[in-house]
Formats: structure tokens, C-alpha cells, sequence
């Protein structure tokens, strides 16, 4: 028996006349109720305004009809209504069901109304008890992954090797059984041997459904690593912790990595880095985007409670939470707060800190000034990293890696030189450098010349001179409270020039 199905069953015996099963999979959360109602050795029955009572009565095809079904009801029953959410926006249908449900706890009946989320009016909620249904779980979707090779490929299809299974499962986590079905067969038509044409295909069809609702996209982190030059410190406790994320490290007492914070000067690398975290873990990472989630318009915190219960429900994953200090403005106290945001910190706090599963966390920050202090508790997450202006190595591997990447050998132009000159640029402009540089050779008909990039990097007016202040600032605020994200040896020079 499913957990869902436990849960629907504990919740009826113990005397709760209505329930509230909340999840994306409808079938299962029919399945939950047909095999608790087995369990307890009664009758379910599903209503929907298409079909009425399922098997009992076709034409009760109402809400009202429904409740004066349950209200005759003389055996312990269970009703699977579908979609009565939307008829309990109905102050009759409302006050009906609630002078109903000591009857029907009375005769051992149940109203389980099945809905994608919660979605209930004032005066219900203490009335109605919410059992979350997940998307399957990976020991369901990898039976459901071979009953489907079965009807796919017949007899002739063998076993898969359990690495490619595996990673079939992962890549479908997170989808309804239906939604499974459809991905697994798209899948296995255009890849029978499910190599990576065949995951692709998965994850597509993962991204397609997340994307639309639940404010989540999965983003490619390939060649993060070799975008990202500088943060050798943040690279180095990067490869630490993703020898945590292996299974025998639980054996070994070690708990799954919760996740980074990673604050600091704009242009710098911090939504690379969360790239090279997902690669590091070797886990697919998703895009929260916090202003959609809260802007949603079935209710803010139910739908970040159903984005960050999709991140758990297709674990092992990093969750990219980006300018995450925007997400929740207006949650601190004082003149102006927003009740709501407090609120809406609240939840995501806590899920930070009690969250199950390896979910791996990167947050990225801009502006200290506006970040919660509830963020910076430890246990929320397992570090906080300042990503400051890359230093003279750094940019001297900035430099090197981004000519390499347009085809261009470093050797052949003065890139020490160069990164003198760009004392105070950001790796974004240390790019626009040699992207200006190759432009300015290209029409003057030539290969590449270090004085093409001396002159774009004199012409280009880098960030720190227009924030210089802001970014001081910033410095003096990591002191103490963040490690370095670049090298160690470093940070005496970098806090030296913020005026320490």
C-alpha cells in the first residue's frame, strides 16, 4: 500500500469525514482512496459532474446529489469526488457539507475530494483534513518503465542495465503516472536502448510540465565548468561536498549537502556557479522563479509549497533559487512590511531547514542590504560564499578561457598584461573584452591583437567605478560573515582595497 493510501486510511478510521487529497496525479490519488476503502473493507465509489456516482447513480451528476447520497448512506462509504473543490466555492454547497459531516462521521462515511491543490473557503479549513499526494515514487515509475519496454518492444526486450534504469527513473521523477506513460514511450521509440537521445527525451518532457506549473525549469548546466574561471575556493568545497551526495556516504554517517548561499558583486559568476554545483553533484538543477511562484494566481504560498515539493519529489536535484533577496521583499519588519512575504519567508525557512531528501540548494544574492537575516541561520544552508571581483589569477584565466572558447590561442597575446589593465572588471565584462576585441579585428580584417584588447578594455567603463561605494560596502559586510569564493591567498589584497 501506497503512503498516500496508509494516510487516507488512518485519517477515515479515525473519524475525519472529509478529506482533502492534493497532488498533480489524479489517478493516484483515486488509487489511494480505492486501496485504504480495501483496506478497511468498505465501499469507494468516484463522483464527477460528467459521470455521477460512478456504479451507484448516474444521474447524481450535482454536488447536491452527492451530499444527500452520503446523507442516506447506511454503510460505511467512501466518495472520491473529483473537481469538488470548485463546487465548495458555492456558500450553500459549503454550509451543506458542513452540517453534513457529523452524520457522516457518525455512519462511517468519507467525502474525499481530489484536486490538483488545496483550495478551500474560510469556515472549512478545521473541517477538512489535506493529504498530500506525491508523484510516484521511483519504485513505481521503474515498474511501470519496464511494463512499458514490455508493450514497446514485446518479448524481445531484456533487461536494462541497472545504471541506465536508474537513471531513466531519476529523469522521470516528478511526473504523474500518466505523464510518465507518454514520456516513457516517446522515449523508448526514439532510443530503445534509453541512451542519452532517450533521457533527453525524458527530461524535455519533465522541463514541459514543470515550467507550465509550478514556476520550475530545468536548465542544462553543461559547460558550466568551463565557463566559470576564478572561485577556486567555492570549486574546491564544491568537489567536497559532492562526495557526500554518493550513497555510501550515508553508511558512512554523512547526510546529504543541503546547499550554498552564494552573495556578491553582479557579473561575477554566481549563476555559473550554481551551474558548476548541479555538474560537481552530477544532478540535473532547477530554476525557482520565485516571482511567478508568488505572483501565481491560485494563492502564493500553496503554489510555492507544490514548486518545492516537486524539487523533493524528483531528488537527487539542485534547486537554483536566483536574486533570491527579491523574491521576498517586504517580509522584514518595520514601516512598509508585507504580511504576506513574512509569511511566505516563514514557509520557505522552515522547508530549508526540515526538507527531505537530497535537495541541493543555491540561493544567489546581489544585494545584502535586502537579504532576510533568516536566510544566514545556519542549518539553512551549509555555507555562504562572498563572490567578490576576480582577482589578477583570475583574470588572467578569464581572459584565457574565453579566447580559447571563440577559437583563439592565449599564447599568442599578452594576457598578463591584460589583466593588469583590467584591474576592477567583472568576469562579464573581462568577456565583453575579448567579445569587443574579436569584433573590432573582424572588420578591420585580421586575427586578434593584444592591442585590439588593450583598446577595448580602456574604452569599456567596468561596474565598480559607477558602485564603487555599493561594492566597498558589500565587502565590508562579507568580512567575517562569508568565506571568499576565489583564492585565499587573495582576500588580503581584496580587503585591503575596500579599505580595511
Amino acid at each position: 500500500m501506497t503512503a498516500p493510501a496508509q494516510e487516507v486510511a488512518e485519517l477515515w478510521s479515525a473519524g475525519n469525514p472529509v478529506l482533502y487529497l492534493a497532488g498533480p496525479d489524479e489517478e493516484r490519488s483515486l488509487a489511494a482512496c480505492a486501496d485504504a476503502a480495501a483496506q478497511l473493507g468498505a465501499r469507494a465509489v468516484t463522483w464527477s459532474t460528467a459521470r455521477g456516482l460512478e456504479g451507484v447513480d448516474a444521474a447524481a451528476r450535482t454536488p447536491e446529489a452527492v451530499l444527500d447520497a452520503l446523507s442516506r448512506a447506511s454503510q460505511p462509504l467512501l466518495v472520491a469526488a473529483l473537481d469538488f473543490h470548485v463546487a465548495l466555492r458555492a456558500p450553500a454547497v459549503a454550509r451543506r457539507l458542513k452540517d453534513l459531516a457529523p452524520r457522516m462521521e457518525q455512519a462511517g462515511c468519507c467525502l474525499a475530494i481530489v484536486a490538483p491543490r488545496v483550495d478551500l473557503p474560510e469556515g472549512l479549513e478545521g473541517e477538512v483534513a489535506v493529504v498530500r499526494v506525491p508523484p510516484p515514487v521511483p519504485e513505481e515509475l521503474g515498474a511501470q518503465l519496464d511494463a512499458v519496454r514490455s508493450g514497446v518492444a514485446g518479448e524481445a526486450a531484456g533487461p536494462l542495465p541497472p545504471d541506465v534504469r536508474q537513471r531513466a527513473v531519476i529523469a522521470a521523477q516528478g511526473l504523474t503516472r500518466a505523464q510518465a506513460q507518454r514520456a516513457f514511450v516517446r522515449a523508448l521509440q526514439r532510443d530503445p536502448a534509453l541512451g542519452d537521445v532517450g533521457l533527453a527525451t525524458l527530461v524535455d518532457e519533465k522541463g514541459r510540465r514543470l515550467g507550465r506549473d509550478l514556476g520550475l525549469e530545468i536548465v542544462d548546466p553543461s559547460g558550466a565548468e568551463e565557463v566559470l574561471g576564478g572561485l577556486a575556493t567555492f570549486k574546491a568545497w564544491m568537489e567536497e561536498r559532492a562526495a557526500a551526495f554518493r550513497a555510501e556516504a550515508g553508511a558512512y554517517g554523512l547526510e546529504a549537502p543541503r546547499g550554498v548561499l552564494l552573495v556578491g558583486v553582479q557579473g561575477c559568476g554566481k549563476s555559473l556557479a550554481a551551474k558548476v554545483a548541479a555538474a560537481r553533484l552530477g544532478v540535473p538543477i532547477l530554476r525557482l522563479d520565485l516571482p511567478l511562484v508568488l505572483g501565481a494566481r491560485d494563492g502564493a504560498e500553496e503554489s510555492l509549497a507544490r514548486a518545492v515539493e516537486a524539487a523533493e519529489g524528483i531528488a537527487p536535484v539542485a534547486l537554483w533559487v536566483d536574486e533570491i533577496e527579491k523574491g521576498f521583499a517586504g517580509s522584514s519588519p518595520g514601516d512598509g512590511a508585507d504580511p504576506r512575504a513574512a509569511r511566505l519567508l516563514g514557509a520557505f525557512s522552515t522547508w530549508l531547514q526540515e526538507r527531505k531528501g537530497p535537495v541541493f540548494v543555491v540561493a544567489t544574492a546581489n544585494d545584502v542590504t535586502r537579504l532576510p537575516p533568516e536566510l544566514l541561520r545556519r542549518g539553512r544552508f551549509d555555507e555562504l560564499f562572498f563572490v567578490d571581483l576576480p582577482d589578477i589569477e583570475a583574470r588572467r584565466e578569464i581572459l584565457s578561457l574565453h579566447l580559447r572558447r571563440r577559437g583563439r590561442d592565449p599564447a599568442l597575446v599578452d594576457v598578463p598584461a591584460l589583466a593588469e589593465v583590467c584591474a576592477d572588471y567583472s568576469g562579464a565584462e573581462l568577456e565583453q573584452v575579448v567579445v569587443g576585441a574579436l569584433h573590432r579585428s573582424f572588420v578591420l580584417g585580421r586575427e586578434v591583437e593584444t592591442t585590439d584588447l588593450r583598446r577595448v578594455a580602456q574604452d569599456l567603463v567596468p561596474l565598480f567605478r559607477t558602485y564603487e561605494e555599493q561594492i566597498k560596502t558589500l565587502r565590508e559586510w562579507a568580512r567575517g560573515r562569508a568565506r571568499v569564493a576565489g583564492r585565499t591567498g587573495a582576500v588580503v589584497d581584496l580587503f585591503r582595497r575596500a579599505g580595511g
